[in-house]
């Protein structure tokens, strides 16, 4: 539906308005709710914010609202329409990045499929703590917008409470205040299904707790089954704190997501089953860079490439020190530890070369402090590649560690499971990649299981017949994440401020 009718349908009314000597009819406005809903158009074009307002009050589904080139200041919305997934209620710029909303704003959105699309929401002014966007409600999808600018209070970008949103192809920067730029909570009954995908994601240094770009649900969540996937997206310069992105929940998918240059480390903070493959780590040997840090149990690490990384106070991948339960957060309701116990990991086919942290595998995370004790316990390491800049891991002596076919180029470290070899690298854009040595000996064909309880990733892709860069694997698979080789291509490369983001 349309308040704008087309000149030739304005031509046949004139026409037989003539005829019939009448006096010409007014064109339908959004004011009129029966024209609207008798329109066969299905657009409205509205230029400021209280014709906006008086569209959303009469949404049907099926609606397009169309935005004008031109700044929105001081417009709260609240969108309660369920649409059906046939006829979406979408608000858009008619040209994207030509419309901004500003000023003291936020909006609810509890309705159904209502797409947001081409705002530039910048220059915020608002008054009170709370969330920009708080989302409620099912299917909604929020793409090619650009949030910036929004610095006068504490709150998040985007805060998803509802099902199966997606936020794909937004840019979210400069944020200097507290809060995440996406928080998602997770319902006890589980199952949110958010899809994350193709986001640029910056921000400057925050100073204190509460400056990751996105909290993957809370301490009270950490075993409710989110099944989020965070999806080729670019976290470059994240540096608001020591998480880039903190997963507080149950079975996730974090995949082909590239983290250039971020002041902090990626947090499985708690929760358990979530999967972490085809990630790339860049550090171009900014200070204070770090890789992965895992908590909880039941978690699959695969196909990762970390480089050039430089924390010096912990190691490329870190495994948390759990502290003891606490009856105070038993009765609050939250995971009784407050760091919990890491348990039934499973790390493989990951290359970890150049980099200047600590060490590449560090099993001490926290030992000492805050009464953290209880070392991590059925940690799998197989089929991974380490150079010899660091040294090879910090653990305690007698901890229940397990490594198989992995290939370290030091001297300075012997275990079972720890092969010795002479690396060689050969660059390929601006990837390291080993060459496939002599002493690589013939890996398996299956990803390890080495619990009866891994079968809880369901509807996940456990399939390591690829590669990092998306070459197929030889059925005598190299370890590491590159399928080295004449054949070896970049289908999948780390991701660039180009490839991501909005187009304006």
């Amino acid at each position: 539906m349309t308040t704008k009718l087309s000149i030739l349908s304005i031509i046949c009314l004139f026409i037989l308005l003539e005829c019939k000597g009448a006096t010409p009819v007014q064109l339908p406005k959004i004011t009129d709710k029966q024209q609207i809903t008798a329109s066969p158009f299905t657009s409205i074009e509205v230029s400021s914010a209280e014709e906006l307002h008086q569209a959303i009050d009469q949404l049907i589904p099926g609606t397009s609202i169309l935005l004008e080139d031109g700044r929105y200041n001081n417009v709260n919305l609240s969108i309660t329409t369920k649409a059906p997934v046939d006829k979406p209620i979408i608000l858009k710029a008619k040209n994207p990045g030509q419309v901004q909303f500003t000023g003291d704003f936020h909006w609810t959105i509890s309705g159904n499929n209502i797409e947001v699309s081409g705002i530039h929401f910048t220059k915020g002014t608002r008054k009170a703590d709370n969330d920009l966007i708080l989302d409620k409600g099912q299917y909604n999808q929020y793409n090619n917008c650009k949030f910036n600018n929004l610095n006068d209070v504490t709150g998040t970008f985007i805060k998803l409470e509802g099902q199966y949103t997606r936020v794909e192809q937004c840019a979210f920067t400069g944020k200097t205040t507290g809060a995440s730029y996406i928080n998602m909570d997770v319902p006890k009954a589980g199952g949110c299904y958010h899809f994350i995908k193709r986001n640029y994601f910056s921000r400057p240094p925050l100073g204190k707790n509460g400056g990751s770009a996105m909290r993957v649900g809370h301490g009270s969540m950490a075993m409710h089954h989110a099944y989020i996937t965070i999806e080729e997206n670019l976290f470059e310069n994240c540096d608001g704190e020591s998480e880039i992105v903190s997963v507080k929940s149950s079975r996730n998918y974090i995949r082909n997501n590239t983290f250039r240059t971020c002041k902090g480390a990626f947090s499985l903070r708690q929760g358990r089953g979530s999967i972490f493959e085809g990630n790339f780590f860049i550090g171009d040997g900014k200070k204070q860079c770090g890789g992965l840090t895992i908590r909880g149990r039941d978690h699959f690490v695969f196909n990762n490439y970390f480089y050039n990384l430089k924390s010096k106070k912990s190691g490329v991948i870190n495994f948390g020190v759990a502290s003891p339960e606490d009856p105070e957060r038993i009765k609050l309701g939250l995971y009784p530890r407050h760091f919990p116990l890491t348990q039934d990991i499973i790390i493989c086919h990951n290359t970890i070369i150049a980099n200047h942290s600590n060490c590449h595998i560090n099993f001490l995370e926290g030992y000492g402090t805050r009464n953290r004790f209880d070392l991590p316990v059925n940690v799998q390491f197989y089929n991974n590649v380490f150079d010899a800049v660091l040294q090879f891991m910090d653990a305690k002596p007698n901890m229940d560690l397990s490594f198989e076919t992995n290939y370290y180029a030091g001297t300075n470290f012997s275990r079972k499971g720890i092969i010795p070899f002479t690396l060689k690298t050969y660059q390929k854009e601006e990837l390291v990649l080993p060459v496939a040595h002599s002493t690589f000996v013939n890996q398996s064909s299956t990803l390890p299981v080495a619990q009866p309880h891994y079968n809880t990733f369901e509807k996940r892709d456990l399939n390591i017949d690829q590669d990092i860069l998306w070459n197929q694997r030889d059925a005598e698979k190299d370890p590491g994440c590159f399928e080295l080789g004449q054949t070896t291509s970049l289908q999948n490369r780390p991701l660039k401020k180009n490839d991501v983001g909005c187009d304006f």
